[in-house]
């Protein structure tokens, strides 16, 4: 009787240790911290971009400039003007570490805090002298700190040929890969704050493009759905949506589209069934699939993407950039500007389906079409 209450350790808490050692280890490599923030002298002849943050994240204490992983319940505003690499080293970001390289590094070289109507009045007429009438905001995901998520965000607005500045909207994450439970809790508290940037931006420009990776996607479908239920319909209805590698769990996603109205243009979902984050994602919640995993090729899956406006993109042939393959969004930017001047842009995409990147990178595959029929 004895023997039987020793408990030995299950398969199951094995493979979840297992699984948290591997997301720990891929996401020890050096990572940029405040210090990275510290303005320089800009470059001669330099590519910058202006990046405009706002965030629920604490300042931190003068003289630094940037945001903690401590939440806040006012909405803090500034810029960052960006100096982008001329020659960056590989797919990762570098930062200036006390000996600023123009030529490999990203370096701010301008910065200042904003009030409300100041951010907006900076981004309404940034948006209109850029031949696009619309504006972009950026939700990162899980396990960022303030300074990479906002020079990610400058990598990716480059690569991706944007016309006008970014908007980060950055949440208080932990920036750490075993605080999963407590960034899902500083998503909930942000997502009224991301609804009121929605709603603050949208009589200002033509459209609002909100793109968003993993958990920053489940917080971005949050505040639509927030803005559903107060009525707001039309400012829902003028956002186009990317969900990117999107960690919410696939009856979640059905929950929260059922409060949107009938949208113009579907909702653009990326996903990869081989994602080992979003797989230990759903070992830690509900064992459900996530959002991010679907496979595209399954009637029943394309059924329901038809049925609930959505477009499903199979990325996987992108090549990702650590084990977790979790962060092929990193390539999905820098093919957008060559799929935009082929005209196959996946926002050209108008209609709900499923659909796959081919592996070359140059156009979108129509999966519904072969499962169909049509």
């Amino acid at each position: 009787m004895a023997k039987s209450m020793n408990r030995q350790p299950s398969r199951t808490g094995a493979i979840l240790r297992a699984a948290l050692l591997l997301l720990a280890l891929a996401s020890c490599a050096p990572r940029p911290n405040a210090s990275a923030l510290v303005p320089v002298a800009r470059p001669e002849g330099a590519d910058v971009v202006r990046v405009y943050v706002a965030t629920t994240r604490a300042p931190l204490a003068p003289p630094s400039i940037g945001f903690s992983s401590k939440p806040s319940l006012a909405v803090s505003y500034r810029y960052y003007d960006i100096s982008v690499p001329t020659t960056p080293s590989n797919r990762e970001v570098s930062w200036n570490d006390g000996t600023p390289d123009p030529k490999r590094d990203y370096l701010v070289v301008g910065t200042g805090a904003l009030d409300r109507r100041a951010f907006l009045a900076e981004t309404g007429r940034a948006v209109a002298q850029s031949p696009a009438s619309e504006v972009t905001v950026f939700v990162h995901g899980f396990n960022y700190r303030f300074a990479e998520a906002l020079l990610r965000v400058a990598q990716y607005s480059k690569e991706a040929g944007m016309p006008s500045p970014p908007i980060l909207f950055s949440w208080p994450s932990k920036g750490h890969p075993l605080e999963y439970v407590a960034d899902r809790q500083e998503a909930v508290l942000s997502r009224d704050a991301l609804a009121d940037l929605i709603v603050d931006l949208d009589p200002l420009h033509g459209r609002t493009l909100l793109a968003s990776h993993s958990m920053g996607s489940w917080l971005t479908m949050e505040a639509l759905r927030t803005l559903a239920l107060r009525g707001e319909d039309r400012v829902v209805k003028n956002a186009e949506v990317v969900l990117i590698a999107p960690d919410i769990d696939v009856l979640v996603f059905r929950e929260q589209l059922s409060a949107l109205p009938d949208l113009d243009t579907p909702i653009s979902v990326m996903v990869s069934q081989d994602d080992r984050a979003l797989r230990l994602s759903s070992r830690l919640a509900s064992k459900r699939r996530r959002l991010g995993a679907v496979d595209v090729e399954n009637p029943v899956g394309l059924e329901r993407a038809l049925e609930s406006q959505v477009r499903l993109v199979d990325i996987s042939t992108l090549p990702a950039a650590t084990a977790m393959l979790h962060d092929r969004g990193r390539e999905l930017a820098r093919l957008y500007q060559t799929l935009r001047k082929d005209g196959s842009t996946i926002e050209s995409v108008t209609v709900a389906g499923a659909y796959v990147l081919d592996s070359l990178g140059n156009g979108l595959i129509d999966v519904g079409a072969s499962l169909t029929g049509n």
